[in-house]
């Protein structure tokens, strides 16, 4: 039986380099051995000494030799380093005291030159218990110094890690990818880096440029997403975590890439303090804060960004804002159709009386109060008019439309305008009657909703 040394620990600082060597060697990660551990210092190392990888290595690994400036042979001093923790690397065992594998013993404690951000030997008042280190088997330190080969330049440094193999094998390729690009050119650019200095618009863009860049069936995945962004300086070290909700990578997945201009379109309207009218390019406002990305990690609706109230304009389609209603926000399949067998009726009442006035009164409803009475009118009309069908049930009105009274009456009503708008904008136009509504769209904006 073939010895094994890796499996995922779970660890994201040990799972980041085993599929940084994987990936660097070819093989799958089960099937690493201690040859294929020495064929890559050299080259790693080498790399790791460019001037701009040397960069992001001192905000990962602070004090180690490749970026501690007394040390004259930097790279046969890191070779050695690297070399020793082969040979006293061990395969996976049953048991162990290693804090990451848990499946074998710790020779010496790690420090945070070859483990970011755990202690700094002598300076033990700054770490948990007063201890000088962390408790890393040898396995588990030497992975952790090939993670770098798959961290994301952000300012800080942007980690991420999944239980997702085929999340984790994409990630790692195209890192790769990269690092061979800059290999092959010469030019030796550090981590990759995209230009990004917001870390939720960075995470974003990594995962929407993953399910649109391979050709998986994304949406049968169900991972745990993380990314850590961080510093390991010796003063300042700094982490923050953002998880990415299971639930809102589906529903990005979900997405036919033939409608994924109309979600971007979506997250165009997030963008914070921005000047449309003066924008060229993607770089003047990528880095800006973003609501729709935030609500998403914050699990706060986005319902009001498929609706341009302006242009009267339902954005991506009923497909596209059910799904996102029935899977991120986990809404009654029962209450959405509800919601669009009433936005349908509207649509009828409206074009058929040629009603715009109706129309605009939903539009500018700013309370609970004023929007039901706004239906009420409309009840009262269809009446006059002979209709026999009802708007809604009383049940209706109780279980779906107004499940929570006035804490859910917005967005009933945002959901009843982006259906009235995606199938009466043709008419709408006709009627020649585009000009600027007074929605207090800039104050919705700054509402949670």
């Amino acid at each position: 039986m073939n010895e094994i040394f890796y499996d995922f620990t779970g660890n994201p600082f040990v799972d980041a380099g085993i599929w940084a060597i994987s990936q660097w060697v070819g093989k799958k990660p089960e099937k690493l051995d201690k040859d294929d551990f020495r064929s890559i210092i050299n080259d790693v190392t080498f790399l790791y000494l460019s001037p701009k990888w040397s960069k992001n290595m001192y905000q990962i690994f602070p004090n180690n030799p490749i970026t501690n400036n007394a040390v004259k042979d930097k790279k046969n001093r890191y070779s050695q380093i690297l070399n020793e923790l082969i040979e006293e690397m061990t395969p996976l065992g049953n048991n162990g005291n290693c804090i990451s594998c848990g499946r074998r013993d710790v020779l010496e404690r790690s420090a945070k030159d070859r483990v970011p951000l755990t202690g700094s030997k002598k300076l033990i008042n700054y770490f948990s218990f007063g201890t000088d280190g962390a408790d890393y088997c040898p396995a588990c330190t030497f992975a952790i110094q090939f993670a770098p080969l798959i961290m994301y330049s952000c300012v800080k440094m942007l980690l991420i890690h999944s239980n997702s193999r085929k999340v984790m094998k994409k990630w790692s390729k195209k890192a790769k990818n990269n690092i061979d690009k800059q290999l092959s050119s010469k030019n030796y650019t550090g981590c990759l880096n995209e230009g990004f200095k917001n870390p939720k618009n960075a995470l974003f863009h990594i995962i929407q440029d993953m399910i649109l860049s391979y050709d998986e069936r994304w949406y049968l995945e169900k991972p745990s997403i993380n990314f850590y962004h961080f510093t390991n300086f010796n003063q300042g070290p700094n982490l923050d975590i953002y998880n990415v909700p299971t639930s809102v990578f589906r529903f990005l997945a979900y997405i036919p890439p033939d409608n994924f201009e109309n979600w971007l379109k979506v997250v165009r309207r997030g963008y914070r303090f921005v000047n449309w009218e003066k924008v060229k390019e993607e770089d003047e406002y990528k880095n800006n804060p973003n609501t729709v990305y935030d609500n998403l990690l914050e699990n706060k609706s986005i319902i009001r960004f498929f609706i341009n109230r302006k242009n009267r304009e339902a954005i991506g389609g009923w497909d596209l804002i059910s799904y996102y209603l029935e899977e991120v926000r986990n809404m009654d399949e029962k209450r959405i159709n509800v919601i669009k067998d009433v936005g349908d009726r509207l649509v009828d009442h409206i074009e058929t009386m040629d009603d715009m006035k109706t129309l605009n009164r939903l539009e500018m409803a700013a309370n609970y109060r004023s929007f039901r009475n706004v239906l009420r009118i409309i009840i009262k009309k269809r009446i006059s008019n002979g209709i026999e069908d009802p708007l809604f049930t009383f049940d209706d009105y109780v279980d779906y439309l107004f499940p929570e009274g006035n804490l859910t009456w917005r967005e009933t009503q945002d959901l009843i305008l982006f259906r009235i708008y995606e199938k009466l904008q043709p008419w709408i136009i006709q009627q020649g009657n585009q000009s600027e509504l007074e929605t207090q769209e800039s104050e919705e904006a700054q509402e949670e909703e």
